[in-house]
Formats: structure tokens, C-alpha cells, sequence
């Protein structure tokens, strides 16, 4: 889905468009959007000019050229029989929001900057959908936002676009691997402290009698089903993040795998994984991919004999470290 393509427009220069803007991203930002920010309708640009290097790239055939410094890029680039504003947007299809200060003739939905300073008068050109003014006594049809909110301004974009989109915001009705636009996503926990954490998961295989007194005995053809779903727990343990795609990839400091044959009333082998770790994200995924992984280890050592085999019943138990504290489901 391309961006949402927003101008930023006034009847003439000196009413402060770029402050806005400046003032404008961080609300934004912090509501979960990626945003991207560009100066519209100008004429040419000073590394765009004939014999520049990165002219001589464009006019070579490149498809994006540009200009780099140690913290930085500039790029340029276009497309055939599109404006540059629409093959910006083509590269930045994966932002949520394209920000254009100026072009007040563009067709694109349009906020209007007023200063009574310097026009008393808002233009109010076709598609005008707020004005942002220090006049907030304007009679007009459309939203009046004071100039210097800018977090008014935000959540009036916020509304008018993103209203049934998840945000990155977290609380108890934020899914946070959605992003504003409702795509997954990797959380960003690079702002987490580093804690201890500690998470402990278990789950159960039942089985017919026969089939755990082999595995108590040691007598089932491939091997030891315990021994082997001890490693496969481990082993599964820390490739939680290639088989989840949003776990994030941890080094884990340790790994714990119990295992509990009960007899009657219905036999069965409960499985135990605990995992701990010092980062800033918490190891209940890795436990509990832990605890599949050892069940179905189990399956496929014991299935020769007894197919009827049930996993179920996986679940965190336990948790220890990060913003949300302690929990525990049951009594240990």
C-alpha cells in the first residue's frame, strides 16, 4: 500500500512551514508512523545540476543516484511519466505517511499554513483538509488546528488516516507487532533496559501404558526418547528466533529441560523448559518452543508404536524480569 501523501501549503513564504514540519515528526514518530519528510516544487537541486557526478550517474542510467556523507544520504532518481513527488512515493511505498512541504497547486490533500501576519486569509485550494493558523477564529468548514500544537496536529492526521491502524503505543488493547498500518513487524526493543530474564513453560504428550513404560525402560527402538527431546528442547530453544518471525534472535545464558512420567490416572510424560537470559526482551517464546519441540521429539520416537499419542496443554507458567514484572499462572 503507498504512503499517504500529505502537502504542506501557504500562500506565501516566511510562515513557518519548516518549523512545522520539524515540530510535526516527532509527534508523528512517536505514534508508530514512518514518516518521510520533502522539500516540493523546486526547479532543481544544486547535486542534481548538469556535470555533477551524481548527474552524470543519473544520465548514465542508474536508477537511483546520490550523495553520501559519513552519517548521511541524499538520493535522486525518476521514473517514466511520473512526477517526482509520485516516484518518490514508489520507492518509499513501505513509509506510512510522505510529508511535502509546498506544491499548492498539487491535487493531494493539502493543510494550509496561516499567519495573520502575513496573509489574514486562508487560500483554502481544492482539497484543503485543515488549516494550521494563529488565527483559531477562522469560520470555516474545515478543522482550525492552533500553529503551535503540534501534537493536535498529529492526532488530527492520526484520525483522519490511520484511525483503524495499530500504533506501536503499548497498552492492553495495542497488538505491538503490528505497525501503524496494521503490517507486522519486529518490535524495536533497542530503547529496553538490559534485565534479567526468566521464563518457565510446560506442556504434556499423553500416551497408552505401554507405550511410556517403553520410554521409562529405554526399550524403544530409536533410542532415548528422553535423552533426545532434552537436546531437541535445547536445540529449538535457540532457533525461536528463525521459526517465529517476530522473536527477536537472543543469546540465551541458560537452558533447563525437566521431564515428569506420570502413571494414572492417565499416563503421560510432563515436560519442562525454563530459559534465562540478561537482554531486553523476555525468553517466554524460546521456553515454550522449547516445550513443542520436546513433545514432538517424543512423538516421533514413540509413533512406530503408538500413534494415538496427544500433545497438549502447552502454556507459559512463569515469567520473571522487564516492564511487566513477575507473573505466574500456577503454583510451582
Amino acid at each position: 500500500m503507498p504512503p499517504v501523501i500529505i502537502h504542506l501549503v501557504a500562500a506565501q513564504s516566511g510562515t513557518g512551514k519548516t518549523t512545522i514540519v520539524e515540530k510535526l515528526l516527532p509527534a508523528l514518530k512517536e505514534k508508530g508512523l514512518l514518516v518521510a519528510a520533502l522539500k516540493g516544487n523546486l526547479q532543481h537541486y544544486d547535486f542534481d545540476l548538469p556535470g555533477k557526478d551524481s548527474w552524470r550517474f543519473a544520465r548514465a542510467g542508474a536508477d537511483i543516484a546520490g550523495v553520501t556523507t559519513p552519517e548521511n544520504y541524499v538520493l535522486t532518481g525518476s521514473e517514466k511519466g511520473k512526477s517526482g513527488i509520485e516516484a518518490a512515493a514508489s520507492i518509499l511505498k513501505d513509509f506510512d505517511l510522505l510529508i511535502v512541504e509546498g506544491n499548492k497547486s498539487s491535487r493531494r490533500p493539502k493543510i494550509e499554513v496561516l499567519r495573520s501576519n502575513i496573509n489574514f486569509d486562508p487560500l483554502l485550494n481544492e482539497n484543503t483538509i485543515a488549516v494550521v493558523s494563529d488565527r483559531l477564529d477562522l469560520q470555516i468548514d474545515i478543522p482550525v488546528i492552533n500553529i503551535e500544537d503540534s501534537e493536535a496536529l498529529a492526532n488530527f492526521i492520526m484520525a483522519k488516516y490511520f484511525e483503524n491502524k495499530k500504533t506501536n503505543q503499548v497498552g492492553p488493547d495495542k497488538l505491538t507487532h503490528f505497525d501503524s498500518r496494521g503490517r507486522p513487524r519486529m518490535v524495536d526493543v533497542s530503547t529496553k533496559d538490559q534485565t534479567l530474564r526468566e521464563a518457565y513453560a510446560r506442556g504434556e504428550i499423553l500416551m497408552s501404558a505401554e507405550t511410556l513404560t517403553k520410554v521409562k525402560a529405554g526399550s524403544m527402538s530409536k533410542g532415548d526418547v528422553l535423552g533426545v527431546a532434552q537436546v531437541a528442547a535445547i536445540m529449538a530453544v535457540k532457533e525461536t528466533g528463525r521459526l517465529i518471525p517476530m522473536a527477536h534472535p537472543l543469546g540465551v545464558s541458560g537452558v533447563e529441560v525437566d521431564f515428569e512420567p506420570v502413571d494414572t490416572p492417565q499416563p503421560k510424560i510432563e515436560i519442562g523448559v525454563r530459559v534465562k537470559l540478561t537482554g531486553q526482551t523476555g525468553v517466554e517464546m524460546e521456553a515454550l518452543t522449547g516445550v513443542s519441540i520436546a513433545a514432538l521429539t517424543i512423538y516421533d520416537m514413540c509413533k512406530a508404536v503408538d500413534k494415538n499419542m496427544i500433545i497438549q496443554n502447552i502454556r507459559l507458567v512463569e515469567k520473571k524480569g522487564g516492564r511487566s514484572g513477575h507473573y505466574c499462572r500456577e503454583q510451582l
